[in-house]
Parts: C-alpha cells; structure tokens; sequence
C-alpha cells in the first residue's frame, strides 16, 4: 500500500512540475521584470569593467556607482540566464517580442524554485510529523495556495528567495540532526549549507537575518543538549570558521559589487534596510507608506492572506506545543521554525524597515507559517485536520482555475466579508498587461499610439508593426497628442478617469463568496 502511495505522490509532483512550467511560460510580464534584467546588464557591465581595471588598468566607469538598484548579487541570475537564453528562441512567436520572449523565459527558472521549495517544505514536514499522509496533504495545500502558486509564475526575486530561505532551513535542520544523532558535523554539510546562505544573500541582502534563524536552532540545540554555548565554541571552533569562510567567499563571488571593496555589504545592509522606493500600499483602508508604516502592516496582511486553516493551526498553538515539542529532534526544529516567525516581523518592526506591497518582502516568512498551522492542527485533531484540508485543497483549485492569472491578489476566505476591493492592495504587477494587450490586438485600433506604464507589460505582446508608438501612463495629463489608447493598470488603477477618456474594456475577475468583481486593469481610448 505505501508503496503504491509513493507511486502516485512521485506521479504527481511530476504533473505539478509540468503543468506549472508550462503555465507559467503564459502569464503576463510583471512590473519588477524588467528591473531584473537592468540588474544583470548592470553586473555584467561591473563586471567587465573591474576586469578592465585589474589586467589593464581602465579607469573605473564612475556611472556604475550611480545605479539604484546595485545592491543585488547575480545567485539567481547566473541559473536563470542560461536558461532565458536559449528558451527564448523557442517562445518568441508572432504573439510575443524577442525581449519579451526572454523575459516570460525567467518564468519556468521561478517556478522550479518554487517547486524545489515545496520538496524542502516537504522534507522538514517528515523530520517533525512521521506521517506521510499528513505530509502529503500539507504539501498539496502548499503548492496549491492561489497566493504562493500565483507569485511562483513569475515573480523574479520573493519566490527565489523564499524557496531558498526554506532550502537553507533544511539543510541546517540536517547539521543540527547530525549534532544531535552523532555529536559532529561533515564539511560537505558545512559547504552546502555556507553556499546556500550565501545565494540567498546574493538574492536579496534581508538574507543575513537567517544567520538569526540558525542562532536560534544553536541556543535550543544548546538548551535541549545541556551543552553550554560556550562549550559548543570550543568544541565546534573550527567547523563554525569553515562554515563561515565558505558564506563569505561564495557572498563575495555571487556579488560583483565587492570585488574591489568588501564593505560595500555594510552600505547594502543599511541602503536596503531603508530602501529609496516610499510607495503606499492600501491596507484595510489606510494608504500605508514604505518609509513609515505602522506596526499593524504584517499582521493585517497576514490575518487576509494566509489560509483560514493556516490561521487556525496557528490559534490553537497553546493547545497543541505540548503535542508538538516531545524530543530534541523536534524541539529544535519546531522551536526554530515558531521563533523565526515572530522574531523576524518583530525586528522588521522596531527596525521600521521599508516594505511596499502587501506580503513579497515577507514570502519567505510564509512556508513557515505553514509549517506551524499545519502541524498544529494536525495535532489538535487528525480527523478535523483532513476534512478541512481536503475542503480547502478542493477551493483552492477552484480558484486556481477560476481567478487565472490573477491568483496572486487571492485573499483568504475570512477577509471577504469586507470590501476588499476598496480596502487592499490589488493586481500591483501589471500581470493584466497581457490580457490587455490581447484585446488591444484584436481591435482596429493601431493607427493610435497607446499610453502605459510600465512599457514592458504591455509592448512585447504586441505586433510591432502595427504598434509602434508607445509613451508613459504619465503623459495622459499633459498635451500629448490625442486621440491615443492607455492602459490604466498597476497603482494607476488608483487614480480616476483622466480628461477626455473612456473605459473600452475592463479585465478582472470575481472571487468566491465576494460580490464585488477585482478590477485588474482597463483599456482606455482617449479623444
């Protein structure tokens, strides 16, 4: 019987795998895509130039230095742009441009980061709850989740970054097993998890707060072994050293930018800690700003995007710990995983770091909070846990379906009560950009120039022989010349009907057991 379950669970993660890439190889270009691209020329360019400087002594291009978005290492990029250049042969066709081609290519690369992230999920669900049918289910809730399955379709740097935050837990998971089962530790362990926490530095620099993550696994293992800290220094000196000679080297090659000056990782902590873009994102009403949000920002997005029964799991904590903490296998893995996902929003409060856009800077924290809710409930009730998990696997497929491509704006099913269209964040990517092109496409309309911003979301996906005059959203305010079309998406939903113009068409979606429909995006004409 096992052995059969083995067969369809292999089975189905191959379909998942798949499926997914191929439908994320058909969603529409992302806002920050664009953004991405501009990074890898930038790091090419860095690259190249202190090549120049060291064998032939070229002056350092001082324009580099200029860039805003140089605090971002090549990790992802040196998996990604292989692959992005030879798919992008293969997707180009008359719907899609070259640049564009290579852009959509990213997406399959994104996608089996989040399908590598699901088998970690997976693996640490085993090392606490040795049952495979529980283990099946919660994995099935993961990858199904409209909100990460959604954002795995495209989003070039949170699902990357979430995937290998949850891969590095993982991998520590296994030293501190080793520790516990055999008192030492291997350097292959040591080198794998030092290369990993160093690709996800060079993802996003937030990165360095795992380092707070394996201290706590240290400080329970510590507690749990009655082994003093000081002692464990002593014994473990050198293995720490190489654990930590291995982060740095590997930080310092996947970021070009401190080649020629290592303390450009100070500058990056602090530059991205208060990052330049002071966005509002709508939050239960309130226009909340980047540079200065309230204390409430984490936990309102939390309480409407995590699942019902993620929700749940996590209430009935003070009823389950007793359930869950029974060994020290257990207690560090667990422990770990329940402080991690309070102590980090904490820091990132007091800290009043910039965030914009509702959860993304905060996904990585997700499959934690996963692990908690459904351990938790399994728990409480094992009975309870696979009625309402099968319910909410079956709802979530529905809507997988029914709200695609838009399944990242999903919202759990407590928050629809209220007006959520008036009240959060929406489609803040430009996923619409596509769907929106397409009816641009099929409509007499090329004789006029079309208004969006920004470009990359609707261009590429438009015939550039009948589209050839394009202009940024902002100039809709000014005197350019009329008549023209404008794609009124991303935060220009916000603003209201520009001075002479129409709304031709309206892309959107509804969601279950909420009235009023997601407006996504509009296509105007302007006279």
């Amino acid at each position: 019987m096992q052995k059969l379950k083995n067969k369809f669970f292999y089975l189905f993660l191959f379909i998942f795998l798949i499926t997914g890439s191929l439908v994320s190889l058909n969603v529409g270009i992302s806002h920050d895509e664009w953004h991405e691209e501009e990074n890898w020329k930038y790091n090419v360019s860095l690259s190249k130039n202190i090549k120049n400087h060291l064998i032939s002594s070229e002056k350092l291009d001082k324009n580099l230095d200029n860039y805003k978005d140089k605090y971002y290492g090549v990790g992802f990029q040196l998996v990604s742009q292989p692959i992005q250049y030879f798919l992008k042969k293969i997707i180009k066709s008359n719907n899609i441009d070259i640049f564009g081609a290579k852009l959509v290519a990213k997406h399959l690369v994104v996608f089996i980061f989040f399908f590598i992230s699901g088998i970690s999920f997976y693996l640490i669900l085993k090392k606490i709850v040795d049952d495979d049918n529980f283990c099946y289910l919660a994995l099935l809730l993961y990858f199904l989740y409209p909100y990460l399955f959604g954002q795995s379709l495209f989003s070039p740097k949170d699902v990357p970054f979430m995937a290998i935050w949850i891969v590095c837990t993982y991998l520590s998971f296994n030293v501190f097993e080793n520790l516990i089962e055999s008192e030492s530790v291997s350097l292959k362990n040591l080198f794998v998890l030092g290369i990993s926490t160093a690709f996800l530095l060079s993802i996003r620099v937030t990165g360095i707060l795992i380092l707070f993550q394996y201290v706590i696994s240290l400080t329970i293992y510590s507690i749990s072994s009655g082994i003093s800290f000081k002692k464990f220094l002593s014994i473990f000196c050198s293995k720490i050293l190489i654990f930590i000679l291995f982060l740095f080297l590997f930080t310092y090659l996947f970021y070009p930018l401190y080649w020629l000056d290592p303390t450009q990782f100070l500058a990056a902590i602090r530059e991205m800690g208060k990052f330049y873009n002071n966005v509002c994102t709508d939050t239960l009403g309130t226009c909340m700003y980047a540079k200065n949000l309230p204390p409430t920002y984490i936990p309102i997005w939390l309480s409407v995007k995590l699942p019902f029964l993620i929700l749940l799991g996590v209430c009935l904590l003070p009823f389950t710990e007793k359930k869950i903490f029974t060994n020290d296998k257990k207690n560090i893995f667990f422990g770990t995983i329940l402080v991690t996902s309070t102590l980090i929003p904490l820091i990132l409060i007091f800290r009043n770091i910039t965030l914009y856009d509702e959860l993304r800077h905060v996904m990585f924290l997700v499959p934690l909070f996963f692990i908690i809710g459904t351990i938790s409930l399994f728990m409480f009730s094992k009975k309870f846990f696979y009625v309402i998990g099968f319910i909410t696997v079956s709802i979530f497929v529905i809507e997988n379906i029914k709200i695609h491509p838009y399944q990242y704006v999903w919202f759990n099913l407590p928050s629809r009560f209220i007006d959520l269209t008036s009240n959060f964040e929406l489609e803040y990517q430009g996923i619409s950009g596509k769907e929106l092109a397409k009816k641009i496409s099929n409509m007499d309309k090329e004789e006029k120039c079309i208004l969006v911003s920004p470009l990359h979301s609707v261009k590429p996906f438009l015939d550039e022989k009948k589209y050839n005059c394009f202009a940024q959203w902002q100039m809709i305010d000014t005197n350019y010349e009329r008549p023209f079309l404008a794609v009124q998406h991303v935060r220009n939903l916000k603003k209201s009907m520009p001075y002479k113009c129409e709304t031709i068409h309206t892309e959107g979606f509804y969601l279950l057991l909420h009235k009023k429909k997601f407006i996504t995006g509009k296509l105007l004409e302007c006279t």
